[in-house]
């Protein structure tokens, strides 16, 4: 270490002041005895040798100081901590390199620049209040704080500091030291966040998660542990972990801690206890599964029990057990011929009505086929035994097996000697699993019955093209039928009602001239001919309407319309009724009424008989009625019959419209029976 300018300028003032002294002595020397003067040179003598050795060992301690500053000059610049000098308002004095490395700035750049202005925003409050701490009581104080460099880098630093004692009572500067402990804040933070992660992890564990000491007292309970034990972890730490088994494996599981105990070294893998039985605070018993791992932390033996409660899965392999058994039976009681495939094409399982159709029809390609059979390959053998049709039902079970579809339906026969059966293939992927499901169903039923619709729609085509005709008829016929109503009201009626009117106005002329006597025959005339109007009148409106349905009934109608007819006509009618309902719906009362009046007027004008016979009958299913005659008849196959009029179709509409039916009997020469029914329908229908 060199030498100060300050220790040149004192050594000068001590030579100067020597000399003086001596110069003071000679003076006085001169003056003394011989005797004492030589006295006095002996003991300078002794004086300077003594001085000399002096001054050697502070030439000696001068050196030791020297070095030992080096020493301290060094041990402050290369100092693994930062040193900073300080004044009270903290602006930095003197800086080693470490602070200048840590604070990120050139040492020289760093003199009188304050340490508040390097410490982040954050911790400004702190550092202020450590600052006056140091000044106020004088005493060491420490703090963590952060630094920003000019990278806006974040390192953390621990600072110590020191007041340094100035004048008596005051204290100029402080001392403080920077210790880097980013890498120790490092450490925590991942410790800290390590043991959050692993707090979460075991609070949000679905099973239970209890740690014992060696003497088996709770020092860890999981929140899945209060839910499962119905405890919570307050009531459960430091307390015995047997308070949560039944006491009747309490002894098998000290047994079996001891022998886990004694065979673990410092660590141990979990052991899987198997199913035992824990303990509810409530007391109820439950099945569980224990695995169990063993650590030794500082010394001490610690047990970690995961535990996980299984009365659901037990409670699931139970369902399942009953699912299987219940899905088997319904399987078997399943009409369908049905079997499961695995991914292979082996059939897996079969209901009972496959193998009693398999058992039936023994021989036949897909059919006789058990469990264990690979159901493609007995495919294949039909395709090479010349069933082409075979080989698209094998391609499309293949597309479902490998995923390209997830299901398919086909339709095929399946005839024999004795009869004509259809089946319907339905092949479908099982889910979650490689495999499908086969059923073969049955549709012979419903292929016979489409091919009974499919006949009734044809002769549902016919009836229909048949009503169209009959309704193109009633439309003529109701035409002509107006047609010959106005031309007899016109004709016939009116006529007769103009030539009344005439006669009535010639009598009005002749009435004052005339004698009484005269007029009275010509108003019998005109009487006469009003009455047989009144009839005509009354006979048209009974061919519309037989207003006796309305008042009397159907059976006191048909009785008088038979008379009449007979009298008309002069053929020998006989009429029979036996059980007639009084009370009829109208309808049934008309129509049946129609039916009997075109059956009489059909005998009249085609039968050429000579007996004939109308039987009207009643009972609790319904009404019948039956015209008969021994006229010539007819052939009820010959078609031109049906196409002359509406005779027939009319009637057979008429009883078909209330649920009933009409049938005609007859044979060439043998006369025809005309036979309608129509059923009571109940009230409120």
């Amino acid at each position: 270490m060199a030498k100060e300018p300050g220790e040149h300028e004192t050594a000068t003032g001590l030579r100067r002041k020597a000399e003086e002294r001596l110069r003071a002595t000679r003076r006085e020397v001169a003056s003394m005895p011989v005797k004492d003067v030589q006295q006095l040179v002996q003991e300078l003598q002794v004086f300077q040798i003594e001085l000399k050795i002096q001054n050697e060992e502070l030439r000696q301690a001068q050196m030791d100081l020297e070095a030992a500053r080096d020493r301290y000059v060094d041990l402050f610049e290369f100092s693994p901590a930062g040193h900073l000098l300080l004044d009270r308002n903290g602006t930095i004095v003197e800086a080693n390199i470490r602070a200048a490395t840590l604070l990120g700035v050139n040492r020289n750049d760093l003199i009188e620049q304050r340490l508040g202005h390097f410490v982040a925003s954050e911790d400004q409050d702190r550092l202020h209040r450590h600052c006056q701490e140091v000044l106020r009581t004088g005493m060491r104080q420490v703090c963590e704080v952060r630094l920003r460099d000019a990278a806006d880098a974040v390192r953390w630093v621990y600072l110590e500091s020191l007041a340094v004692q100035g004048p008596p009572g005051g204290i100029i500067h402080w001392r403080t030291s920077l210790l880097d402990i980013s890498d120790r804040k490092r450490a925590e933070q991942e410790l800290e966040t390590q043991r959050a992660q692993l707090n979460a992890v075991i609070s949000s564990a679905m099973d239970a998660i209890i740690t014992v000491d060696g003497e088996e007292r709770v020092v860890l309970f999981n929140r899945a542990a209060e839910s499962m034990f119905r405890c919570s972890a307050v009531e459960a730490i430091g307390r015995s972990f047997e308070r949560f088994i039944p006491e009747r494996f309490r002894g098998a599981h000290r047994g079996h801690m001891s022998r886990f105990a004694k065979g673990g070294g410092p660590s141990r893998a979990m052991q899987r206890a198997g199913t035992l039985y824990g303990l509810r605070s409530n007391g109820e018993e439950f099945p569980i599964e224990a695995s169990i791992s063993q650590v030794l932390v500082a010394g001490k033996q610690l047990f970690t029990v995961i535990l996980r409660d299984v009365t659901g899965r037990k409670q699931t392999e139970e369902k399942m057990q009953a699912s299987e058994a219940l899905s088997g039976g319904i399987l078997n009681s399943l009409s369908a011929h049905i079997c499961v495939l695995d991914k292979n094409g082996v059939i897996l399982k079969t209901n009972h009505a496959w193998k009693e159709f398999a058992r039936s029809n023994a021989g036949r390609p897909g059919i006789e086929v058990d469990v264990g059979r690979n159901y493609l390959e007995v495919c294949r053998q039909a395709i090479v035994g010349g069933q082409s049709s075979v080989e698209e039902t094998l391609a499309r079970i293949e597309s479902v097996l490998a995923g390209r579809d997830t299901s398919f339906t086909q339709e095929y026969p399946c005839h024999s000697p004795e009869e004509r059966r259809w089946f319907e293939m339905r092949v479908t992927s099982l889910k979650g699993t490689e495999g499908v499901v086969i059923a073969h169903t049955d549709i012979s039923a419903r292929v016979q019955m489409g091919l009974a619709l499919e006949e009734h729609a044809r002769l549902l085509g016919e009836k229909r093209k048949e009503l169209e005709a009959l309704t193109e008829k009633l439309i003529g016929a109701q035409e002509l039928e107006r047609k010959r109503i106005s031309r007899e009201l016109h004709d016939d009626f009116n006529q007769r009602l103009a030539a009344m009117a005439m006669e009535l106005e010639t009598l009005e002329r002749t009435f004052i001239s005339c004698s009484p006597g005269a007029i009275v025959p010509r108003l019998a005339g005109i009487r006469a001919d009003v009455g047989r109007l009144s009839d005509d009148l009354h006979d048209l409106a009974y061919k519309l309407h037989p207003s006796l349905l309305d008042h009397v009934g159907l059976e006191v109608a048909i009785r008088d319309h038979v008379d009449e007819f007979a009298k008309r006509t002069g053929l020998p009618v006989t009429f029979t009724a036996r059980e007639v309902p009084e009370a009829l719906p109208p309808a049934v009362k008309t129509n049946l009424f129609r039916v009997m009046q075109e059956s009489l007027q059909n005998v009249f004008k085609h039968a050429q008989a000579s007996d004939v016979s109308v039987k009207l009958s009643g009972s609790s299913k319904g009404v019948g009625l039956a015209v008969r005659d021994n006229g010539k008849g007819f052939n009820l196959e010959n078609k031109d019959v049906h196409a002359k009029g509406l005779g027939m179709l009319s009637m057979q509409e008429r009883a078909r419209l209330l649920g009933g039916f009409l049938r005609i009997h007859s044979l060439p020469a043998e006369g025809t029976k005309v036979c309608a029914w129509i059923p009571r329908v109940q009230e409120g229908a």
